[in-house]
């Protein structure tokens, strides 16, 4: 007997292959059967899929989900945009492994909220993370990147050092724990600190540990404007010579002055893929970009960390100096400023002492409100909120998006973060818009190439053998949908609304959410590739 039939829907099964309508048998965990009828077969329940896509749960390869259950313990966000698996521990960043150096990052604040973890944070692996998950529950399923700022803040804390014989041990001996522990990979933040610090060997050492376990490679470049074509080449070399897959995180170009680079760009990761390199990428559907107000400080003020950054700030011959280098910029460092300019970075998230009366407003109009330096006014906000300002910044064109997202090596990721404020609606909406935008409307994709992208192809990438398909004996992770009308309903000002179109989400073999509610289901676990 089936748990659930759903019959009658056009099946999109995630290879790229044309949609066919027929019924689709649950039982248990797995897809039983997939066939034109099932008309005789016994079932505890059925569903109408006349007029809906039936397509394997969405997979959201790149996303900041790590301390979910701070804001969203069911995972309903994504859920509720179709996502049943998210890979975690982009950028450099993940919550583990820890040792006592890695007290830069509030590691113990967020596994408080978790499970009360009050114990020392002087060791804390990925084996000890997925337990807790375990513990709490999982409505959806995750995966794991380790991210490389993680390794060096437990290796050497915030410094800017090239890392002695003894820490480059400490970070190679945490990577293969973690990859035995079931880690997918390891990630970097190459504009963010630490990982800005990092030079390529040691970069390369540490992914052939990675390449021997299986595991592939995912970076945020050092540069996504006019260096950019420098930084794709340093992401080729460290493949090469690590012999690692190579994930590009968000593959962009920002600021309107290099926008003209993009066929320099796709030519050089098509060179680099005929010559054997694995290299794919990420995309997300929308022109602005999201991350904490400190990225748009130079790399030399932020060695040490935020509290070095606010001591800094406080000596007025460093302000002075942080201030003329970002409004000068340096040599190789990607300037936010420069790519946007004040006008078009946003301050999504502000909440100091409850005064977050400037969320939703430009940085420029904030200054000309209180009358002062734009420049000024962000290292007071810094000072105030630290890493807890986010910004997003408006500085992409659709063209070039959906050039890259057409590419046939291009998956969906939303770099999402659980945040407060007016978060990027990116994370409300990234998979739905997709299907709004870039097949309805614009007619770049096919619904069965946007599928693919979302799903089969990033499984693959995954290693994940039994997942990412509707395929008899395959995880029956699904996503039922009107193709006419899901719709992400989120913007700028006002990102917090659920997509619409969507009419039930499966995860293991369990509905989660059924008509627009959640069930309370928790059906979800920590995976591995497999």
């Amino acid at each position: 007997m089936y748990n659930l039939i759903i019959k009658q829907a056009t099946i999109i099964d995630g290879t790229g292959a044309p949609g066919w309508t027929g019924d689709v048998g649950i039982k248990d965990e797995i897809f039983s059967a997939i066939n034109p009828s099932l008309e005789a077969a016994e079932t505890k329940e059925t569903v109408s899929g006349k007029g809906l896509v039936i397509a394997p749960g969405f997979i959201d390869i790149h996303t900041h989900s790590d301390d979910f259950w701070k804001m969203d313990s069911l995972s309903e966000i994504k859920l509720q945009q179709g996502v049943t698996r998210e890979v975690i521990g982009n950028c450099g960043i993940s919550l583990s492994p820890t040792t006592s150096k890695a007290g830069d990052i509030d590691f113990q604040g967020n596994l408080v909220n978790l499970d009360k973890h009050t114990d020392s944070m002087g060791k804390f692996s990925l084996n000890d993370y997925r337990k807790l998950l375990e513990k709490f529950g999982l409505s959806n399923n995750l995966m794991g990147l380790i991210g490389h700022g993680t390794l060096r803040m437990a290796a050497m804390g915030f410094s800017k050092n090239i890392p002695d014989k003894r820490q480059m041990e400490t970070m190679k001996f945490l990577m293969e724990e973690a990859m035995n522990h079931g880690a997918s990979g390891m990630s970097t933040g190459l504009i963010y600190a630490p990982g800005i610090f990092a030079k390529i060997p040691e970069l390369v050492e540490l992914c052939r540990v990675v390449a021997k376990k299986g595991g592939f490679y995912a970076s945020h470049m050092r540069n996504e404007a006019e260096e950019i074509l420098a930084a794709i080449d340093e992401a080729i070399s460290i493949g090469e010579q690590s012999g690692v897959p190579v994930q590009i995180s968000h593959l962009k170009i920002t600021g309107h002055k290099n926008w003209g680079l993009v066929d320099q760009v796709i030519k050089k990761i098509l060179d680099a893929r005929n010559r054997g390199i694995d290299m794919t990428c990420d995309v997300y559907p929308y022109t602005s970009s999201g991350t904490s107000l400190t990225a748009l400080v130079p790399p030399w003020a932020i060695e040490g960390g935020v509290e070095k950054l606010i001591l800094r700030m406080h000596d007025s011959a460093q302000r002075a100096k942080i201030i003329h280098d970002i409004k000068h910029g340096i040599p190789g460092w990607e300037n936010m400023y420069h790519n946007a300019g004040w006008e078009k970075i946003t301050i999504s998230r502000f909440d100091f002492d409850g005064q977050n009366n400037i969320e939703g407003r430009t940085v420029a109009q904030i200054a000309k409100g209180k009358k002062v330096d734009p420049f000024d006014l962000i290292l007071d906000l810094m000072e105030q909120g630290a890493n807890g300002v986010k910004i997003i910044s408006e500085t992409m064109n659709e063209e070039n998006l959906a050039t890259f997202l057409k590419l046939p090596f291009a998956m969906v990721g939303s770099d999402s973060s659980f945040t407060t404020g007016k978060p990027h609606p990116r994370l409300y909406g990234t998979f739905p818009r997709v299907i709004r935008r870039f097949v309805r409307e614009l007619r770049v994709l096919t619904l069965e190439e946007a599928i693919h992208k979302m799903t089969g192809l990033t499984a693959q990438r995954l290693r994940l053998t039994h997942a990412g398909l509707i395929k008899k004996g395959f995880q029956a992770d699904a996503v039922l949908f009107d193709p006419e009308t899901i719709t992400d309903r989120g913007t700028y000002q006002s990102p917090e609304h659920f997509p619409s179109g969507i009419a039930r989400v499966i995860v293991n073999g369990k509905t989660v959410i059924k008509n627009g509610i959640h069930t309370g289901a928790k059906p979800g676990r920590f995976d591995f590739p497999h």
